[in-house]
């Protein structure tokens, strides 16, 4: 009897653990355009610099790194690998980042990140230092939510936009903006104007630019079709022209 009571209560807590986590990231999805948290980040200032000393450090578990901006002098940095690929991981690339270097702390975005052609792991990254007062313009993923009539039918959603420009302050950029298109049939569109989102946030895209429709399965393929046909036809012309380039120098 007691081992069955004791059963219960376990799982009385388990469920009161488990709908506490799905209110916490349901109410950090709302909206989609929470206040971003800046994610700490030491660096240390460069040495040297140069193609050598930075391989040395890459195989030291560094990153050769750079931070500039309006208010600050350009300053060659390195940062622990593994903290920077921990916060794109856990707030991606768009993250902002509390950089500190010695002494001083730097509100950052991430300008650019290059990577080797080959693994794809990360050889350099700039860091842009912002004003949490003036707003800037930044590109953010779109992501679809809701379940669309049209897909239940049998059509296929054919995305044309996978990211918005918007203005807003620093720490009101949204880890990605929402697009409901639960109200979406076969035929149907939307467009960058039927969005809403906070007051914070101004997007710069076309009102009219088209982001998703939902499509009959059968011109989806059509276009499928004819875009197969138009690479292959690209590609016999390139290998055509590369044969009347040849030829001279094979006679």
């Amino acid at each position: 009897m007691e081992d069955s009571i004791s059963s219960k209560r376990i799982l009385f807590t388990r469920k009161v653990y488990y709908a506490k986590i799905r209110d916490i990231l349901r109410n950090k999805r709302k909206g989609s355009a929470f206040e971003m948290e800046a994610l700490a980040l030491e660096a240390k200032v460069r040495e040297k610099t140069g193609k050598e000393y930075a391989k040395k450090i890459r195989r030291e578990g560094m990153l050769p790194s750079v931070l500039y901006g309006p208010e600050v002098e350009t300053l060659p940095l390195q940062v622990q690998t593994r903290d920077l690929e921990r916060i794109i991981n856990q707030a991606g690339e768009r993250a902002l980042i509390k950089l500190k270097v010695n002494d001083k702390e730097y509100m950052t975005l991430i300008r650019e990140i290059q990577r080797g052609p080959v693994k794809g792991e990360i050889l350099h990254v700039d860091f842009y230092q912002v004003s949490l007062k003036e707003e800037l313009e930044t590109e953010v993923p779109v992501v679809f939510v809701g379940e669309s009539p049209g897909i239940k039918e049998g059509g296929v959603l054919q995305q044309f936009l996978r990211e918005l420009e918007i203005r807003c302050l620093p720490t009101k950029i949204p880890e990605h903006i929402e697009v409901d298109i639960s109200g979406l049939g076969i035929g149907d569109s939307i467009t960058v104007g039927d969005l809403k989102v906070s007051e914070d946030i101004q997007i710069l895209n076309d009102p009219d630019t088209v982001i998703a429709t939902i499509v009959a399965v059968t011109v989806a393929e059509e276009e499928l079709e004819e875009e197969a046909e138009e690479t292959a036809e690209g590609e016999v012309e390139k290998k055509a022209e590369e044969s009347e380039e040849r030829a001279p120098e094979e006679e």
